[in-house]
């Protein structure tokens, strides 16, 4: 399905729940708790998502993006051979400190089902597996 910034998707959940993305510049999405629809909520993350994640999404409008939506959000990355930290900007790697990456995604794409147990995981208030794979592993 080919989407357009702004793009809002509803998105059922296994434990009946319901969440939503909105389609930033691709491959980004923002997810909320509620609809952007209805209101400009704050997001709970923004993650890059694999094109076959949107499949289960049902698309249900789009949105202006708010400002804070519009801004690139800062990634990090970890080498993983020599365990270096960097912040992703931009196309840009700057070397990064575990203090100066702390609070940023990952610079990883999330497949579906990833997405769909963090979200669950988020409304039921517990850790997610996927999230804790991708944080930084302290001296490599």
């Amino acid at each position: 399905m080919k989407t357009k910034i702004g793009d809002i998707f509803e998105i059922k959940l296994k434990n009946g729940k319901v969440a939503f993305a909105q389609a930033l510049v691709e491959p980004e999405y923002a997810f909320f708790e509620v609809s952007p629809l209805e209101k400009n909520p704050n997001a709970l993350f923004r993650i890059w998502v694999h094109e076959s994640a949107i499949k289960e999404w049902v698309k249900i409008g789009n949105k202006k993006l708010t400002p804070e939506l519009e801004a690139e959000e800062p990634r990090f990355k970890q080498d993983p051979i020599n365990g270096k930290l960097s912040i992703y900007k931009g196309g840009t790697e700057t070397p990064a400190t575990i203090e100066d990456i702390s609070g940023l995604e990952c610079a990883a794409v999330w497949e579906g089902n990833h997405i769909s147990d963090r979200l669950t995981d988020h409304f039921e208030g517990k850790e997610n597996k996927w999230l804790k794979s991708l944080q930084p592993k302290v001296n490599g």
